[in-house]
């Protein structure tokens, strides 16, 4: 790579090498020592955090590629620690690949709490793990956080099987018993992992964690992002390939989800490839939503989009939620959006509500398939508008569909 990474051009091309044109603003340095680092930020809008401009390497700290599992804890330890001292600042991990070893319980490799204004740059870093039974090791997890971008890095677990559940690595973990917000990955790159990224908070929780923002490359894998009980500013924009479900959130809040994604017949799949679920109304609903797929390859899911309610709760509701699916390549696809609620099986009737949801999409060629599935039939029920050009292949219409887009001047989204 041209440019020297410890200086301030150089540690700019270390960070943004590889980002879409257009998703970032590239910036330039600050005043008084500080240097503005490009985050990602959906449709194109762009933002940069701050961060102080100290930078120190992991071999800094003896943690090179090789070196055993606790001296490269102790580097990253060490490593953080001194940014921490000094403010903030850029983590340099030089290129090579980290081998973690072998895991049998579900450890927190990597743990980093209470990091603030931090940029671990990991660009040709490779994170290997062997997960060896059925547990979920995660080799970064971050408790506690504020403007923490990791770009980079490359994950590996080549104990993980997809057939298998719950034995693999999670590459990053978050949580927080405090207010936390922005964390964000650039990037990054995930083969044969259980995930990507795993929210861990629970629904008492949820008002804890914000603006988390995920960028990458996810294949062969279970999870892309697991972005349960985020608060709210929750972006991802995640190319996949063989992964039986790219995104999944409980209670999900202003969201905004692109998928570019292809897959084999020999890759297990899922009922959904996003995953939009509502537990109930005192765990939270799913509102401001926005999601895009652009699928290719063989069919391996139920649906592309599962509007799920899910849980006992009688009261709950998904709505102003715009939904997109372009499947490009011809395929006899199972369904493009289903709407279901299950509470110990999938319910014929539910109290539950989809409410000012707007579907979109296009179908390649001589793809075949449903359109929508509807198998819980709502009480309460709300407006569902489906795109006058799927009005066709989609046939009779549940309860509160519409085969119409949105009235004028109703806005389905505010992501």
């Amino acid at each position: 790579m041209a440019g020297n990474p410890q200086s301030s051009a150089g540690r700019r091309l270390f960070l943004a090498r590889g980002l879409a044109a257009g998703a970032l603003v590239l910036a330039t340095p600050a005043r008084q020592g500080r240097m503005l680092v490009p985050v990602w930020q959906p449709r194109h809008l762009a933002a940069a955090a701050l961060v102080p401009g100290a930078t120190v390497s992991l071999a800094d700290f003896s943690g090179r590629p090789g070196a055993d599992r606790s001296v490269l804890a102790e580097a990253f330890r060490k490593g953080l620690a001194a940014l921490a001292r000094a403010g903030g600042g850029t983590l340099l991990v030089p290129p090579g690949t980290y081998d973690f070893g072998t895991f049998d319980q579900p450890e927190s490799i990597l743990l980093c709490r209470d990091l603030r204004d931090i940029v671990i740059s990991a660009y040709g870093a490779v994170f290997v793990a062997n997960t060896a039974r059925t547990v979920v090791p995660h080799m970064f997890y971050f408790y506690n956080f504020n403007n923490v971008t990791l770009a980079g890095a490359t994950f590996v677990d080549h104990g993980f099987s997809p057939w298998v559940d719950w034995q693999g690595m999670y590459c990053v973990g978050i949580q927080a018993d405090r207010p936390s917000s922005g964390l964000c990955l650039v990037d990054c790159l995930a083969e044969r992992v259980l995930g990507l990224l795993a929210s861990n908070n629970d629904a008492a929780g949820r008002h804890l964690l914000s603006d988390i923002h995920v960028q990458g490359e996810v294949r062969h894998a279970y999870y892309g992002v697991g972005a349960n009980y985020i608060g709210g500013r929750v972006s991802v924009d995640l190319d996949c390939h063989n992964v039986r479900r790219a995104f999944i959130a409980y209670a999900a809040r202003h969201a905004d989800v692109v998928v570019r994604t292809s897959a084999t017949l020999t890759w297990p799949g899922s009922n959904g490839l996003v995953a939009l679920v509502c537990p109930g109304a005192r765990l939270g609903d799913v509102e401001h939503v926005r999601v895009r797929i652009d699928v290719s390859g063989d069919c391996i899911h139920g649906s592309y989009v599962h509007f799920y309610h899910q849980g006992p709760q009688r009261e709950g509701v998904m709505r102003d939620i715009d939904a997109t699916v372009n499947v490009l390549s011809r395929q006899s696809m199972a369904t493009m959006f289903l709407f279901d609620h299950e509470t110990d099986g999938v319910q014929p009737q539910t109290a539950r509500q989809w409410d000012r949801i707007s579907l979109h999409g296009s179908l390649a060629p001589g793809s075949s398939g449903r359109m929508i599935a509807n198998p819980s039939v709502s009480t309460a029920i709300g407006t569902v508008y489906l795109d006058r050009n799927l009005a066709l292949p989609a046939g009779p219409m549940p309860a509160g569909f519409q085969l119409a887009s949105e009235p004028s001047g109703n806005t389905p989204c505010d992501c």
